[in-house]
């Protein structure tokens, strides 16, 4: 139950840390409206996909 605890909290942070940094990438080129909100959504889950798979692999590594 614990480790079930663990990954979705990884989840969870990951997620708002991809959606957060692609929120500051689109905003600081400039990019809004709906392509900027269609930018960010997919920014954001290529990010948080990568952290996650990061954060996995140095789990794993340790």
């Amino acid at each position: 139950m614990f480790t079930f605890i663990l990954r979705l909290l990884a989840i969870v942070v990951c997620g708002g840390a991809g959606g957060v940094l692609a929120w500051w990438l689109v905003f600081s080129l400039g990019w809004t409206g709906v392509g900027g909100a269609i930018a960010a959504a997919f920014l954001g889950m290529v990010l948080a996909t990568l952290l996650w798979a990061g954060g996995i692999a140095l789990a794993n590594a340790l």
